[in-house]
């Protein structure tokens, strides 16, 4: 598939994204955001789920890379030791909910469920940043991190949203990376900077 001028990557009709990117720097943050950026012609509204960045760097790098377009929505923050709230560029509260325990997916779907409900009954289409599944994978194992992407990706189906997991290819074996390819629609190789089908 084609990679537009901004970088974005036509993932189609795909509800949910792997976005394989190597956790050097701000790399993967950036991935993200570049990738749900170039989704403005989908998402309205987008919902970082943070568990390997503080959710306040990652609005912050969401802020100084984007015009505001997509908005921010509610954030999840998963396993930090504090609970804030950042400040949009419109100087309006973002919403963070935080989650304490990482092992805790069915915490951590609920939230981001009721942000997707929220976001659906205000005529809105929201985009899903979980970085990173590679933080998830950290705390749970393989068949419940399975789970968890699969059952968000049901949920975000409802509301025509879409779901961008992030994951570092450079932590984890080929069987693993392919155990998430299976689950997810589309891939993304953010060293590739295009996009295929799981079966390709």
């Amino acid at each position: 598939m084609t990679v537009d001028s901004r970088g974005g990557v036509d993932i189609g009709d795909a509800t949910t994204v792997l976005l394989l990117a190597p956790a050097v720097g701000d790399r993967p943050t950036d991935a993200c955001v570049t990738f749900l950026d170039g989704l403005d012609d989908r998402v309205d509204r987008v919902v970082p789920v943070t568990i390997t960045v503080p959710v306040g760097e990652w609005i912050g790098q969401w802020e100084r890379a984007t015009d505001g377009d997509p908005a921010l929505g509610t954030c999840v923050d998963v396993d930090r030791t504090t609970r804030s709230a950042a400040v949009a560029g419109d100087d309006r509260p973002v919403p963070v909910e935080r989650v304490v325990d990482p092992t805790d997916l069915e915490a951590v779907g609920r939230r981001v469920s009721d942000a997707l409900q929220r976001a659906d009954e205000e005529g809105d289409r929201a985009g899903v940043a979980v970085h990173s599944l590679t933080g998830i994978l950290g705390h749970v194992d393989e068949p419940t991190a399975f789970k968890f992407v699969y059952t968000l990706g049901e949920v975000a189906r409802r509301v025509d949203g879409v779901v961008v997991f992030h994951l570092d290819p450079s932590v984890h074996d080929g069987e693993t990376v392919e155990t998430f390819r299976i689950v997810c629609d589309a891939v993304v190789d953010a060293d590739r900077g295009r996009s295929a089908s799981p079966d390709s």
